[in-house]
């Protein structure tokens, strides 16, 4: 085998690799805000953002980081791949206004970072997180505890390697109710998902998928 055919299949296997390790973080895009409105992510993952409302929002990066895109119900989503470490904000102009040098209103915040997450003992945060049936075919129902503090609420997927393949936003007063989700379309295997709290991981806990 030539050294240049060897040469191209390692680094056609390096790059399956990388694509397999990257995740796709889901921003909600409603009537009048993005959701969750600030994410931190990792170099190479993806924010892809998905229209869950009425009207047709400009998205607009505050640094020019990306071309202005539009969604509502014509363009349904758009994503964006983060190859660096950074913060990049933007908003909607329809629906955020320019005061003290800053946008406020309709604004979202994206952090690329390497940085690890910061942890919160369960117990101080008051809150307690259940995810069934486990092991499960795809469909899981999350519930909180019915104390759970005030603040904001995400639930993270990680595959056995680490790496972040969803976040899901949620809300304390649905999610005590019990909150279905859809996770059919990832591969069979074991996760961890961790409940975080103001950004903060609260709760760690195993996951097994049999799709």
């Amino acid at each position: 085998m030539k050294i240049s055919t060897r040469i191209f299949g390692v680094l056609a296997i390096l790059l399956a690799q990388l694509s397999a390790l990257a995740a796709t973080v889901t921003v909600e895009v409603g009537d009048g805000f993005y959701r969750p409105a600030a994410i931190t992510i990792r170099p190479g993952d993806e924010v892809r953002w998905v229209n869950v409302g009425t009207q047709t929002h400009a998205t607009v990066s505050d640094n020019g980081a990306w071309s202005t895109f539009a969604i509502g119900p014509a363009a349904f989503t758009a994503s964006i791949p983060f190859s660096k470490a950074g913060t990049f904000s933007y908003h909607c102009p329809a629906n955020a206004s320019f005061s003290g040098e800053k946008w406020t209103g309709m604004t979202g915040v994206i952090t690329v970072s390497n940085a690890p997450q910061a942890t919160l003992d369960a117990k101080a945060a008051n809150v307690s997180l259940t995810l069934y049936p486990n092991p499960s075919k795809g469909m899981v129902t999350v519930t909180l505890g019915s104390k759970a503090a005030p603040g904001d609420y995400k639930l993270r997927l990680n595959n056995i390697i680490g790496r972040e393949v969803r976040t899901i936003a949620l809300r304390p007063e649905a999610v005590s109710a019990g909150v279905p989700i859809n996770l059919s379309d990832l591969p069979a295997g074991m996760y961890l998902y961790s409940l975080l709290h103001n950004d903060k991981v609260v709760a760690t806990k195993r996951l097994v998928l049999q799709n």
